[in-house]
């Protein structure tokens, strides 16, 4: 773990001197201001890592393990501080990274876990000036009580409690100002990844799938496509016995402000002290929003971390239902994504090694002249899909997401020199985020479900498997139109 730390210290310092190299380069094509916008922020992420990498590198040897645990939460504090103040893509990297946490030493997971609830806020006069700008009028006479202070911030936005004057009480969430130019530096300084990911995996086309990322979050800029996308997903699960989705309010909405019905409840900490009965269930109706979205209405919140969903009072009269939020980062996807899922878990599930490798030709995971060991290929698709492989039931645990992360995602890895030559396809970018950051849920709830029978029910057509599943048939009422964007 020592070296590992190092080397990440490291390579992040590296990257951020490149990435003040390459941003000089760009000055004359971009101008004094983004310069300084890329500059500035590039080299605040390469002086803590310089100085973290240094100071670890001085004690490693000598250190005893409460030194180690001082210094490792020393830095996750600095951590939290930097993502948290620089806001952006550079914030929703961390909370993307959250899901990964468990991989992580604990300080480090807390401090990302942070991120998704919780970060600096922004002064209530610039706040007020977001909405006034894009409203047309103050947030005092827009709204009948209007809270000074956040209830939560986040990587773009800020959430405000606010009462309509019919009082209706409602969430309103700000846009940071300036954040737009602030994710456009932070990703027009991603062809760091790009290099990176040229000398790991060279099979992989870096430049699409950074195109996938800038256009997900690009998306999730507009407040007025997160508030369709919301209503979508309303319609989609209206009369719902358990997904709540909060209603939106469109005159008090626009690119930059976002107006919806105020819901609360527990959190998903809360949950993980519930017996394990309550987490089981929970577990399989997050499992069952997330693959019933994909499978039936072909799009899906790209960001699926706990902080985007409340739980209703065990003992209210709505027990058992779940609010989920933000929209934002919504991906759409095609017919035949989905078939291609379908297709290659048959295909595992059959053990039929011709079959997966046909149709990972098909569909762009490998090249046509390959020379790999399906055997081993099918290894390293069977632990990403594990739980979807039967026989039911499978109990997720904590230490089963940590050892698919490592299998699939490192070239260090027992399966290094099948991940180096496996093409991730740009379509499934999202769909792979998606699916790791639900498994790291259903994880860290260590629940135990009937997750094959329930993809079959929504992927391939199956019968419904659970009580759950026989409350929930029917829904998603329709397929959403227009293919992916």
């Amino acid at each position: 773990m020592q070296v590992v730390l190092w080397i990440v210290f490291s390579l992040i310092a590296v990257a951020g001197v490149a990435a003040s190299v390459f941003v000089v380069r760009e000055m004359r094509r971009s101008g004094w201001h983004v310069f300084r916008t890329r500059m500035g922020r590039s080299s605040r992420i390469w002086r803590l890592a310089a100085r973290r990498g240094m100071r670890f590198f001085r004690i490693r040897r000598r250190a005893s393990d409460d030194d180690l645990d001082a210094f490792h939460l020393e830095t996750a504090e600095q951590v939290f501080e930097l993502m948290g103040g620089m806001k952006g893509a550079v914030m929703k990297l961390g909370q993307m990274a959250s899901i990964l946490g468990d991989s992580l030493p604990d300080q480090y997971g807390e401090a990302l876990r942070g991120l998704q609830q919780s970060a600096p806020p922004m002064a209530y006069d610039l706040m007020a000036g977001v909405v006034e700008e894009d409203l047309g009028d103050a947030p005092d006479r827009l709204f009948k009580q209007f809270s000074r202070e956040p209830v939560a911030a986040a990587s773009i936005g800020q959430v405000h409690r606010a009462r309509l004057h019919d009082g209706t009480d409602v969430a309103v969430k700000v846009q940071y100002p300036g954040v737009d130019t602030a994710i456009r530096a932070d990703l027009d300084n991603m062809f760091l990844l790009t290099s990176v990911a040229r000398m790991m995996a060279p099979g992989i086309d870096p430049e699409a799938l950074v195109t996938e990322i800038k256009s997900v979050m690009f998306d999730e800029l507009d407040y007025t496509k997160e508030a369709a996308n919301q209503r979508e997903f309303a319609r989609a699960y209206e009369g719902h016995p358990w997904v709540r989705v909060p209603r939106v309010f469109p005159d008090r909405s626009g690119r930059r402000v976002l107006t919806t019905e105020w819901v609360s409840g527990r959190s998903f900490y809360d949950i993980l002290k519930s017996d394990q009965a309550e987490r089981d269930r929970v577990a399989e109706q997050l499992f069952r929003f997330f693959v019933g979205s994909v499978g039936h209405l072909r799009f899906f919140n790209a960001d699926p971390h706990p902080g985007n969903y409340f739980f209703a009072d065990p003992a209210g009269p709505d027990a058992g239902a779940i609010w989920f939020l933000d929209f934002g980062m919504v991906k759409r996807f095609t017919p035949d994504v989905i078939d291609r899922l379908g297709e290659q878990v048959r295909a595992l599930r059959a053990g039929d090694t011709n079959a997966l490798n046909e149709a990972m030709i098909r569909h762009g995971w490998l090249k046509p002249d390959h020379d790999l060991d399906m055997s081993r290929v099918a290894e390293v698709a069977s632990l990403l899909n594990r739980s979807l492989m039967g026989p039911d039931p499978f109990t997720f645990t904590r230490d089963h997401v940590k050892t698919v992360v490592e299998g699939t995602m490192s070239i260090q890895g027992p399966y290094g020199e099948i991940i180096k030559h496996i093409t991730l396809p740009s379509d499934h970018v999202m769909l792979n985020r998606i699916q790791l950051g639900v498994m790291a849920l259903l994880g860290r709830l260590n629940a135990t479900g009937r997750w094959a029978a329930i993809f079959d029910e929504y992927i391939l057509g199956g019968a419904p498997a659970t009580l759950l599943g026989e409350a929930a048939a029917g829904w998603p009422k329709a397929p959403v139109s227009g293919g992916a964007r």
